[in-house]
């Protein structure tokens, strides 16, 4: 039951599926819970009937026809875990069920002959920590490092850390690191810190982040934990203050950014070309050029830092930073001195600094010179993109000369290049602007010609060119359905005797006049809040709908006000 409450769904976007995104339950996920759960017991079901279980398994793999067909049997090349590793492959979420039976088919691999290794738990903890149950992932590593047990290596605690940081549970991951030395015979090294860090940056909780890289900088000092360590103690890295800039910058605090990179000096910790580059992209993203071009000077100029030592000079992203920025201004003239300078320092331009300098011009309404940096990017011998040509095709269309965008459209073609939905898209919304209704038709047609499906966000944008235009929203899902039956919006209506009838896309067009008025006043009711239809109303609703479909030609205006008075 609907109550009006809004319900908020977290979607972790490590999962490709759309349901495991969700939490939601998924059948992939169930079925392969289900085949790994029954992996044990066709073993047992084979040692009860044959007593090999080797035997049994080569003799499956070789003639399955003459064992039944493999019912009831497990295959001798069985692999449990590779089972849930191609779900996590595969964009699933294993839920804990999945991690049950897995653990339960651990054992399996000893009793074929083999021994499950070190690797093979790690596999099984790690798995526990993509189900968000790092507590039962650590419970793993105690067996794996008690007595009889098949030890720990460096890879397994990370992924632990890391699960723990991420769901806050930031005094679990401290207490872990301190069990790693005692209890479980591993020195806590860079790869276990970054860990950290990177679990608290993903939950931003950057202030807890900042007291790990402040405690793991005074370890040097406890001479305590030296001695327990044998004087091996692990010290923060360039790309452990990168995870921290990276994050600050991204939540647009600089000023935390600037501090941790002087503390990098202060620690005599080199930095790297790609931090500059984070610290000059949170500046121009917050639009506070002269701090992006002071750290720019420094690293083609040497200030507090001695680049030519370090080799530290700007590359193509440094020069792109500053190209997307001046060219979302329209500043086509900065973009350009910026390419020149890149001349000068011999630095080689790509293709998403050419598409840069297209966007550039085509903010300027330039699209004459968005052609010609066309030209430029074929005599540097760069391979042009998709995204270079939509640019040089939506600078066209924004100034109108259509003519001029199905050029660089054929000059698209020649190049072996194949338009996608925002080429297209461009193409639509020029026509729409111009109210050409024939042209928007053409470009449907070509969007179907290039293999592309009149829905989704490509009948969006057909349907919003002829909005522009003005027609109605009935006359443009009409003409859709009539240049693309097969993938009609709208279900086809039957007769009695049970034959298909025309569909409403051949169905006749009712009077133009009355559909505006109808839609509108729907669109204003809506709007307003005049007057909500209930849920008892949805019925009478539906049966309005349906005497729509079988007889067309009514006007649209009865219809509306008989759902409405049937409602009230």
């Amino acid at each position: 039951m609907n109550d009006g409450t809004e319900r908020v769904i977290e979607v972790d976007d490590r999962f490709a599926c759309a349901k495991c995104a969700r939490g939601a339950s998924c059948y992939a996920v169930h079925r392969a819970t289900s085949a790994v759960a029954s992996m044990r017991r066709r073993k047992r079901y084979n040692e009860r009937t044959t007593g090999d279980v080797r035997e049994v398994g080569v003799e499956a793999k070789a003639s399955g026809s003459r064992s039944g067909g493999g019912r009831g049997r497990v295959r001798g090349d069985a692999d449990p875990l590779g089972a849930v590793a191609a779900l996590a492959r595969d964009g699933h979420r294993p839920t804990r069920k999945t991690f049950t039976a897995t653990l339960s088919v651990v054992p399996m691999i000893e009793e074929y002959g083999d021994e499950a290794d070190v690797a093979v738990w790690n596999a099984v903890a790690h798995a526990h920590c993509a189900s968000g149950d790092p507590v039962e992932a650590e419970r793993i590593a105690d067996r794996m490092a008690a007595e009889g047990g098949v030890g720990v290596s460096g890879a397994t605690h990370p992924e632990i850390i890391y699960t723990y940081a991420r769901y806050g549970e930031a005094n679990r991951a401290y207490r872990l690191i301190r069990r790693m030395s005692n209890e479980h015979g591993v020195i806590p090294d860079e790869r276990h810190y970054n860990a950290f860090l990177r679990g608290l940056c993903e939950r931003d909780d950057l202030e807890e982040a900042d007291e790990v890289l402040r405690r793991w900088n005074n370890e040097k000092f406890d001479l305590e934990r030296q001695s327990d360590r044998g004087g091996r103690v692990s010290k923060p890295s360039a790309a452990s203050y990168g995870l921290l800039i990276d994050a600050w910058a991204r939540r647009g605090n600089m000023l935390a950014a600037r501090k941790l990179l002087q503390q990098m000096q202060w620690e005599r910790i080199a930095p790297s070309l790609q931090l500059f580059n984070i610290l000059i992209g949170g500046y121009l993203k917050q639009g506070n050029i002269g701090a992006a071009e002071g750290l720019f000077r420094e690293l083609e100029s040497s200030g507090t830092w001695d680049m030519e030592s370090l080799g530290i000079r700007p590359d193509n992203v440094t020069y792109t930073l500053f190209l997307d920025y001046w060219a979302s201004q329209g500043q086509v003239d900065a973009c350009e001195r910026i390419f020149d300078r890149m001349a000068r320092k011999k630095v080689t331009a790509d293709v998403q600094a050419f598409g840069t300098l297209v966007k550039a011009y085509a903010r300027a309404r330039d699209p004459d010179g968005a052609e010609r940096v066309l030209d430029r990017l074929e005599a540097a011998d760069v391979e042009p993109s998709v995204a270079v040509y939509s640019a040089v095709i939506a600078a066209f269309c924004t100034v109108g000369e259509m003519k001029r965008a199905r050029e660089i459209l054929d000059r698209m073609f020649d190049a072996s290049l194949r338009p996608n939905e925002r080429t297209f898209a461009h193409f639509a919304w020029g026509y729409g602007q111009l109210e050409d209704i024939n042209g928007i038709v053409d470009v449907a047609k070509l969007m179907l010609a290039n293999g592309l499906k009149l829905k989704g966000a490509n009948r969006n944008a057909i349907v919003r060119a002829c909005e522009e235009c003005g027609m109605s929203i009935g006359a443009i899902h009409a003409l859709l359905d009539r240049l693309n039956p097969e993938v009609s919006q709208r279900k086809p209506v039957w007769t009695r005797d049970g034959a298909s009838a025309k569909s409403s896309a051949d169905a006749p067009t009712p009077p133009e006049s009355k559909e505006i008025a109808g839609g509108q006043a729907a669109v204003d009711a809506k709007k307003q809040g005049a007057r909500r239809v209930t849920t008892r109303a949805f019925p009478t609703l539906q049966r309005a709908r349906v005497i729509h479909r079988r007889a067309f030609a009514r006007p649209v205006a009865r219809v509306i006000r008989f759902a409405a008075a049937a409602a009230a």
